[in-house]
């Protein structure tokens, strides 16, 4: 074979319309062109071969094999590039001018493809709503739409352990040096904090502290507006599907917290999108990873070597994807392609969510005088709710789920893992199914209905359904979270102490199958701390609150004729 050569550009310029220029790196393969080009454009260093190739599934030295010329950008305020990073606020004016820019290139044949994870996958959303010519297709990976709901905040509470750890791992640490602040700041104080103990870090109160808008300008904001607001509003891709005509390739995680936010940019698109050819042209993956873990090891469990993202060859999924959106034609993929823990193994299906699915209910039971149940019969008559008490000075732990916890790179306490000692503590009620005969698949969003009461004003309900096997060993499947005082939306509304209420708690989306032999079950709870920030149960902002504004409640959960909470499952 002979050596064929090609052409590396670092450093191009590009000057912003404010004047501010941002550089990017450009390869171009061999050949007299011009070429299609795939653009990405990150705040986490072009130079990095880790951010812009590995952690996004994309092979640059195949994309140029293919034709494809390929731009790697950092965006404003970031590495390279000048200006400020405030994160969101500028990426759909700066996508829509490189974009712009890529074109008038000499390399360039017009037609822009843009791909990338999780903050890139979100430059390349906010990109889309502004339709700029010569945008022809997109990858967002591991990311959402919506940068209030499932990024900073779920349900009303804070991802704290997410926002912390995002800021300490992947933005502060160049904007110390970028600013030249020293050891007597106390930004720089709280991020040495954060990397030397993060989890300790994590318990300062109050969260919105003077070094933490020392160390990170745009967490006070964020902080600042705990519910939807035109804060929020003015940079909401997912508010704008019907502007958007471009063809997508969505890629998301089971254990990735920012999955919903890549189904519903999927469904979105696909129901809402400004043209019939790109509502034709949405295509979905989901596979077992986290955030920052693609690999076949999930949790506490190998899921195989087909669950690795390499051997499903993301490349190969996105340049294909590319190819058909550069040629006019429909890829050679599936409409959807997702992952089913359990029996471990990947699916097609012809549209999400599932053609088919019968969401059913199992209703929470007392037990009686034995274990609390789970059952498909509805209660019947009377019976007694059972309680604990809620110490949010004393949270239950985080245990695996839809995080990266204790960091990105090393995703250890995500995903599938054991619940024992999540489930000793007198804090956590569990409700337990029968052994099942045969194997049960569930896919699609679980949700649970709780009938409960608090004597506080305001507290966090959890849940989470866990998968217990032939041994008794639980392990946590999916979770979620809703902070009470915004169960009927923005506008905080305390709870009348005592008086029981249905509370709505959006646990995600799965694809499990529970095997024979196995017990599904259920786990309420009030706190789930990093992951979550902690509910001071005062109605007192939590962000601003201090260890005096911390009460304990005694917690009530109801499941009888009257209230019957009960857990919706989507099984096929």
């Amino acid at each position: 074979m002979a050596a064929t050569e090609l052409t590396l550009r670092r450093n191009a310029e590009m000057r912003l319309p404010s004047g501010e220029i941002l550089r990017a790196d450009i390869w171009i393969p061999a050949g007299e062109g011009p070429f299609p080009t795939l653009l990405q454009r990150l705040p986490y260093d072009k130079s990095s071969s880790f951010m812009t190739q590995s952690a996004v599934g994309m092979e640059i030295v195949r994309a140029l094999d293919l034709g494809f010329a390929v731009v790697v950008q950092d965006t404003r305020g970031r590495f390279t590039s000048e200006g400020d990073f405030e994160p969101f606020a500028h990426e759909a004016a700066d996508g829509a001018a490189a974009v712009s820019w890529v074109r008038d290139q000499d390399f360039s044949n017009g037609q822009v493809c843009t791909y990338g994870a999780s903050y890139i996958g979100a430059t390349q959303m906010l990109l889309a709503q502004e339709r700029p010519a010569g945008l022809v297709a997109m990858a967002p990976q591991v990311t959402t739409g919506d940068y209030y709901e499932n990024w900073t905040y779920r349900s009303g509470a804070l991802q704290l352990g997410f926002i912390l750890l995002w800021i300490m791992e992947s933005l502060a640490p160049s904007d110390v040096v970028r600013r030249e602040l020293d050891g007597t700041d106390r930004g720089v104080q709280l991020l040495a904090q954060l990397l030397s103990d993060p989890a300790k870090a994590m318990e300062i109160l109050p969260v919105r502290s003077g070094h933490l808008k020392q160390l990170a300008p745009y967490a006070d904001d964020w902080l600042a507006h705990p519910t939807r607001d035109d804060y929020w509003e003015e940079m909401n891709p997912s508010r704008r599907y019907g502007d958007m005509e471009v063809p997508a390739l969505h890629i998301a995680g089971w254990n990735d917290l920012f999955l919903e936010g890549s189904l519903n940019n999927y469904v979105g698109m696909r129901t809402g999108s400004a043209t019939s050819d790109a509502r034709d042209g949405q295509y979905l993956i989901v596979g077992p990873w986290s955030h920052g873990n693609m690999s076949d090891w999930q949790g506490d469990a190998w899921l195989g070597y087909a669950a690795h993202s390499a051997v499903l060859d993301l490349t190969g999924r996105q340049l294909e994807f590319f190819s058909a959106a550069v040629a006019g034609r429909r890829p050679e993929m599936p409409r959807v392609t997702y992952f089913t823990t359990g029996t471990n193994d990947w699916h097609e299906a012809e549209d999400w969510p599932l053609p088919g699915v019968v969401e059913t209910p199992l209703y929470l039971g007392s037990g009686d005088a034995g274990p609390s149940t789970l059952t498909y019969d509805p209660p019947v008559g009377e019976a007694a709710p059972r309680a604990f008490v809620s110490d949010p000075l004393d949270p239950v732990p985080t245990i695996g789920g839809a995080t990266f916890l204790p960091g990105l790179l090393v995703a250890r306490n995500s995903g599938h893992k054991d619940q024992t000692s999540v489930e000793n503590r007198d804090d956590v009620l569990i409700y337990t199914s029968e052994l099942l005969t045969e194997p049960c698949t569930v896919t699609g969003p679980v949700v649970l209905e709780l009938w409960a009461s608090s004597s506080a004003v305001d507290c966090d309900w959890t849940g989470r359904l866990t998968d217990v096997d032939a041994d008794g060993v639980s392990v946590g499947i999916i979770d979620g979270i809703l902070r009470s005082r915004y169960r009927a939306g923005a506008r905080p509304a305390p709870l009348t102490p005592g008086a029981p209420e249905l509370f709505t708690i959006t646990l995600g989306s799965i694809s499990h199958t529970f095997g024979a032999g196995h017990r599904i079950r259920l786990q309420v709870a009030s706190s789930n701390f990093p992951r979550f920030d902690r509910n001071p149960q005062s109605m007192v902002d939590p962000a601003t609150a201090t260890i005096a504004d911390f009460v304990t409640a005694e917690q009530r959960v109801f499941h009888d004729a009257a209230r019957p909470s009960r857990l919706l499952l989507p099984i096929v």
